[in-house]
């Protein structure tokens, strides 16, 4: 019986070791897959005229179908996925390179192809996560009086956008915010266990008066959740493709702000459907990465860029954007549970918030005015970014009689 018990503790022990093998096969296959993954769009609708290299079919119309499979074929491509981006009149691809040739070298082909209309490899993008590796339990400061902001606006009627992780949707200061949640990320079930977008939303949405936990910046904002990002065990991370997929579900459900507490390179399709939301009215706040010199897409016009004090104390950001509180900022996560965070990820929702308190206000305003009434009404400078006080930002008025406070979030005089 002994030897028995013996065998077959190291069958089970073979067994744990070969399931392990294959989570992590699983783990770098997918990496693999994502390098050799690219994104083509062509158009949706009209008819697209051959070269030389590449002639069109004899029939005076082919519907995208068609074409699609004939540039598959012809690149030696193998479709991923489809689907429309009807506010650019486009049909998006995700399609894998195979054989021998470098995505690098099917990207430039089809560049040269006249049926393609934009063509990029698929990138990956990290969530801003907390800069500070402690949860440090002790009180914050709060220099803006929020109960006297909250008598100005709540973030009524506003929608905000959340592109991020999952959220915990059944939190008690969230659940009665949420009004639309999507996921996007391939073959990720999970979502209401995801850490960094329920920390996102309390920042921005947390319910007020309910008696538990705290109060989000705009507690009567509702929130849209567009699922983009792979919440890890220390980190979380997105690309091209799903964030591309949100966006476009963005421009479907039209929310009145986007927050994007993310960061990542460049992506030609992405920044198109980011200047398509702004020319639609949605303020789009974004995180400034303090590892990159260039934080895409808080470095586009279009959007508003938001830098965590302690990063930008130091100098490791662009002159461009605001600066907010984001050091030790006590919001929701999941499971009902409550914890203090710290990044660019929470000043990024906290000027979120201060959107939808805003356009609360000004219903009409738009991603620049936002910015610029941001900047006026800012009264302390770190690093020649203003700082966000949101009561005289709110107020418009700057009067210490409505905004008794000002919102230093962080100093680099020691005396001051």
């Amino acid at each position: 019986m002994l030897r028995l018990l013996k065998i077959n503790l190291t069958l089970l022990a073979s067994l744990l070791a070969l399931s392990g093998c294959a989570n992590l096969h699983m783990a770098q296959s997918r990496e693999d897959r994502l390098e050799r993954q690219l994104v083509f769009t062509i158009p949706e609708h009209e008819q697209v005229k051959g070269i030389d290299a590449f002639p069109a079919s004899s029939a005076n119309d082919e519907d995208a179908d068609s074409i699609v499979r004939k540039i598959l074929k012809f690149h030696g491509l193998k479709k991923i996925a489809q689907w429309s981006i009807k506010a650019l009149g486009l049909e998006a691809i995700v399609a894998e390179v195979r054989g021998q040739k470098s995505v690098d070298e099917v990207v430039t082909a089809l560049k040269s192809d006249g049926r393609v209309e934009s063509v990029q490899p698929v990138v990956t993008y990290k969530v801003l996560s907390y800069n500070d590796p402690y949860f440090h339990l002790q009180n914050l400061e709060k220099d803006d009086d929020i109960e006297q902001i909250h008598h100005l606006a709540t973030g009524k009627n506003v929608v905000v956008g959340i592109v991020d992780t999952g959220v915990d949707r059944r939190h008690p200061e969230l659940a009665d915010r949420i009004v639309y949640s999507r996921n996007f990320v391939a073959r990720d079930q999970r979502f209401d266990s995801d850490e960094h977008g329920t920390a996102v939303s309390g920042v921005i949405g947390a319910r007020a008066n309910n008696h538990v936990g705290i109060v989000g910046l705009a507690p009567e904002a509702r929130l849209m959740v567009f699922k983009a990002c792979r919440q890890g065990v220390r980190s979380a991370s997105c690309d091209s493709v799903s964030l591309t997929r949100a966006l476009v579900d963005v421009l479907d459900k039209h929310p009145d702000i986007v927050n994007l507490s993310l960061a990542g390179p460049e992506d030609p399709l992405i920044e198109r459907l980011l200047k398509a939301a702004s020319n639609r009215g949605i303020i789009l706040v974004g995180a400034v990465d303090p590892g990159r010199d260039t934080s895409f897409p808080a470095s586009m016009d279009e959007v508003v860029a938001v830098s965590a004090p302690i990063a930008t104390a130091a100098g490791h950001v662009p002159a461009y954007g605001v600066v907010a509180p984001g050091i030790d900022i006590l919001t929701t996560t999941p499971g009902a549970t409550y914890a203090f965070k710290s990044g660019s990820s929470m000043s990024t929702a906290y000027v979120s918030g201060v959107a939808a308190l805003m356009k609360e206000r000004e219903p009409g305003l738009s991603g620049d005015q936002f910015l610029k009434q941001l900047q006026m009404s800012s009264r302390d400078r770190i690093n020649s970014l203003p700082v966000v006080d949101v009561c005289s930002a709110v107020s418009r008025r700057g009067d210490d009689e409505i905004c008794p406070s000002s919102a230093i979030v962080y100093s680099d005089d020691p005396g001051h």
